[in-house]
């Protein structure tokens, strides 16, 4: 009975924020299965967008046209030709503008329609042939769009909605993994950050002593054949043990049956600021072993459509010295790549497993260590909430990335 009232209770938590809105499914308003709108988001890294051609892609189930202008400026437009509503994607980059590859319509950077090509000149057709654009920006290595509706929810200023380590090259180092798209539904992928499913997800991926071996090869010579790791102690010898922390919420811990804690290479360091912030990242200070430098991974979530995420994923460090920088490159290389990869691969695997949203929401049976989940699917669902029903960008005091996350020096 403790059991069906713990789920209950989560449940009822989940259900209040969106009870003023039609759902989808328990706790779900609907329209949020689709994005999140009125925010900055990564769209595409920036090396993927050519100097001399548009590239189409999807986000918040709208197609989106990015391409570069006469100054090399990376701009985000409505993927749709006003004229006949053909994919402006399709067309070429001329005299850094965009023309449109059916009838030969151009179009500006701020969405304007500069040539019809069989008017001589401008006329008031021009001013009603416009299409959707976006404010764009160009940070650390990739290309925002604030998706939203600028009159009525003004973009803040992205420098506001950053983390630092993207704004401050010169104090910190950051490693783009490759872009992923994953087939499940960005909600489910947002609950897959949870943090108690690496212990078992992760047990074998994360293992610590390869990366003890490249950080300390004398500790890792000490180390060998002793009953550190939780590698050296069965899966089915292993148990979790749910323990509360500061800064980063409910965490799982690997312990043995006499519940001994074991290293299972995934140390967290406290956390300043908020773990996930709105509209989808998550935020995790990695330490792999006690002698390695801890860094910051940060996973944007952004919503394709119904059925596909793209996931942008990094790891910075704070550095102070062009030594450091190099030895963070083969650090990166050689242990944080192919860790995060392998977790990343496992992590995919389960979220599509996960099925179809409704379906997966109207069945399962949430636990209490899925407290933190359902604080996150609270905040998304009263954010999409507020911007329907009062037209704000709510809450109002969401926190972005905390300009104190915890980086340390190699």
């Amino acid at each position: 009975m403790a059991r069906r009232a713990d789920k209950v209770a989560i449940m009822a938590n989940t259900n209040t924020a969106s009870k003023s809105w039609p759902e989808l499914a328990s706790g779900v308003p609907k329209g949020l299965e689709t994005g999140l709108r009125n925010y900055w988001y990564p769209i595409i890294q920036s090396p993927e967008v050519p100097a001399n051609a548009p590239v189409g892609l999807k986000c918040l189930n709208e197609d989106l046209v990015i391409w570069r202008d006469g100054e090399g400026r990376a701009r985000v437009m409505n993927d749709r030709c006003p004229h006949r509503r053909v994919k402006l994607s399709a067309g070429r980059v001329l005299a850094g503008e965009l023309q449109c590859a059916y009838h030969g319509l151009r179009f500006a950077g701020d969405g304007s329609c500069t040539l019809i090509p069989w008017e001589k000149q401008a006329s008031d057709l021009n001013s009603k042939l416009c299409v959707t654009s976006y404010p764009t920006e160009e940070i650390g290595g990739y290309v925002w769009a604030y998706l939203g509706d600028v009159k009525k929810f003004p973009a803040p200023p992205i420098e506001d909605c950053l983390p630092e380590e993207l704004l401050h090259p010169d104090r910190f180092i950051h490693f783009s993994l490759p872009t992923e798209e994953w087939d499940a539904n960005w909600l489910l992928v947002i609950d897959g950050s949870d943090t108690y499913h690496a212990v078992t997800l992760h047990a074998e991926s994360q293992e610590h002593e390869s990366v003890l071996r490249y950080i300390d090869p004398a500790a890792a010579r000490a180390h060998a054949g002793k009953d550190a790791g939780a590698s050296t102690v069965p899966l089915a010898d292993r148990l979790i043990e749910i323990v509360e922390t500061d800064g980063h919420g409910l965490r799982g811990i690997s312990v043995d049956r006499e519940g001994r804690h074991l290293d299972h290479g995934h140390r967290l360091e406290t956390i300043r600021g908020e773990r996930f912030n709105l509209p989808g990242m998550v935020t995790n200070v990695l330490r792999p072993v006690p002698t390695a430098a801890a860094y910051v991974s940060r996973l944007y979530q952004v919503p394709i459509d119904y059925h596909r995420t793209r996931l942008f994923r990094f790891a910075a460090w704070r550095v102070e010295s062009d030594a450091q920088r190099e030895k963070l490159r083969d650090l990166v290389e050689r242990v944080v790549r192919p860790r995060q990869l392998r977790t990343a691969a496992e992590d995919r695997a389960m979220a599509a497993m996960a099925g179809d949203l409704v379906e997966s929401r109207a069945n399962e049976f949430l636990l209490s260590p899925d407290r933190d989940m359902v604080r996150i699917r609270r905040r998304l669902a009263e954010a999409f909430v507020a911007q329907q029903l009062e037209g704000t960008r709510a809450p109002r005091n969401e926190r972005t990335p905390s300009r104190d996350t915890l980086v340390f020096p190699v």
